[in-house]
């Protein structure tokens, strides 16, 4: 039978659990996850390395899609991951592979500036490390619906271009605008010919005295499908047959070629797809990154990678996976269940 004090102890244990259930589901958990998680090898002793976390596809919601609880979770374990991973790594470089809004290529001027702070506020870094931003077909639009504003918006916004070469430590990065490779004569597509055929000149030189650029884009380049993808978050079963379609799930294969021509790069980062694949281009390897957000992907993932002049490496980092918060939550709730009935029966 209950006595006099089991209403205090009732409430106060479920005080504590509660607060316990939502300390570790909401915070501690993400330390937990990403403590086993490290930057690869170290690269010559001798070679300054650089190192970057590259993250793909958060999708941030706009007024239009999605519930505000939606909202608001996937948001906050987005966050929550990516301070984390700041506190643990302190990366150099972040390179964000597009895809950034969900809803960017709809909003108007000043939804699109109230988005632009929310996504510096989610995912701050701090002085010490530079952001780098590719746009997605979210942000802008597909290659047909961009227009000469939704692209100048985007790339004043983040100070980007349609092909953009930039230099750290020693090691040359080529970012690209994904929907500007349509070949099709199109005032996007003509600044993104000029400026990689500029770049490329800048590149200019034999296999032996430079490895190549590290590129990096929205679109894969092109590969028939994601049947030989073999990663943890890689796409489940029967979605891995799905044939691409050039130009909406991929770069074009002739895009792809003159991309790989004229920058023969010496890795390559995408996105795009929400699911993870490494995919062996011969001379190189490209690393299709994940969705950053649990909206997309139930087991999320992104990477660090270290750069030198003269090598390069990458390790995944595997992400708290959304049924497992499910199943501690259900945990909590068992434990407090059983403790109302130690208190009943006392």
């Amino acid at each position: 039978m209950l006595t006099m004090r089991s209403p205090k102890q009732l409430l106060k244990g479920f005080l504590v659990l509660t607060a316990l259930s939502l300390f570790y589901n909401e915070f501690f958990i993400y330390y937990v996850t990403l403590y086993s998680c490290s930057y690869p090898g170290k690269a010559g002793e001798k070679e300054e390395t650089l190192n970057a976390l590259i993250l793909a596809d958060t999708h941030l919601l706009g007024s239009r899609n999605g519930h505000w609880f939606d909202k608001l979770r996937r948001e906050w374990q987005m966050h929550r991951t990516f301070q984390t991973a700041m506190s643990y790594f302190r990366p150099e470089a972040v390179f964000f592979l597009g895809d950034i809004f969900d809803e960017g290529k709809w909003c108007p001027p000043e939804e699109f500036k109230k988005y632009r702070q929310r996504f510096d506020d989610l995912f701050y870094t701090g002085a010490d490390t530079k952001v780098y931003v590719v746009a997605g077909n979210h942000d802008i639009g597909f290659h047909y619906s961009i227009t000469p504003y939704l692209d100048k918006r985007f790339k004043d916004a983040f100070k980007t271009r349609s092909v953009q070469q930039i230099k750290l430590k020693g090691v040359d990065f080529v970012l690209i605008n994904s929907m500007a490779f349509e070949n099709d004569g199109c005032f996007l597509c003509k600044d993104a010919e000029k400026l990689l055929e500029k770049i490329s000149s800048n590149l200019s030189c034999t296999e032996d005295e430079c490895p190549g650029p590290v590129l990096m884009s929205h679109f894969p380049l092109y590969r028939e499908s994601d049947e030989l993808c073999d990663e943890l978050d890689s796409a489940p079963g029967i979605d891995k047959m799905e044939k691409f379609r050039e130009r909406w799930e991929c770069i074009s294969n002739s895009s792809s070629n003159l991309i790989k021509q004229k920058l023969k790069p010496r890795i390559a980062f995408t996105g795009h797809t929400h699911h993870g694949c490494r995919t062996d281009h011969d001379s190189f390897i490209e690393w299709t990154v994940s969705s950053f957000s649990w909206r997309n992907k139930q087991n999320p993932a992104f990477l660090l990678a270290r750069f030198s002049a003269g090598s390069k490496s990458v390790s995944k980092c595997m992400m708290p996976e959304e049924t497992t918060v499910y199943y501690m939550y259900i945990g909590f709730a068992t434990i407090l269940l059983l403790y109302c009935i130690k208190l009943r029966y006392n």
